[in-house]
């Protein structure tokens, strides 16, 4: 029977070539911040809402992002950290709709009739009020 020879020591495989290498923790947390910067301003807001009105949302939110801490200190492949973080986005898009869906029709202004004007009143710390309108400019 022959022997198979070792590779050389400069010759050595450094892993299955089908399968992609793992990359570092720190660079997919740089991945996640980049990716969710613009969530830190309004999501907290959503977040509180959607813990109250759409638990199941909410629940599946806070498990992805946990799956996707646990994948960075695996330093999973770049390629299956990038697909759950799609993933993540979605849900965060998908209750971004549903908050903004469900506010009621006060919170925006009806668009102003032509000559119509817009006034502000601030309620100053003596309790007087205070009115600004486009005119006082």
């Amino acid at each position: 029977m022959k022997a198979t020879p070792l590779p050389k020591q400069g010759n050595r495989p450094t892993g299955d070539p089908r399968r992609p290498d793992p990359v570092p923790a720190q660079t997919l947390r740089q991945r996640y911040e980049a990716a969710t910067f613009s969530l830190f301003e309004h999501f907290p807001v959503i977040d509180g809402w959607l813990a109250e009105h759409v638990h199941d949302l909410w629940q599946q939110i806070r498990q992805e992002d946990d799956e996707l801490f646990r994948l960075r200190q695996l330093g999973v492949p770049e390629r299956t950290y990038q697909a759950k973080l799609d993933a993540f986005l979605r849900l965060c898009e998908q209750a971004e709709r549903l908050y903004y869906d469900a506010q009621p029709a006060e919170l925006s202004l009806p668009p102003l009739a032509e000559g119509e004007r817009v006034a502000v009143y601030y309620e100053l710390a003596d309790g007087s009020l205070h009115k600004v309108s486009e005119g006082d400019e």
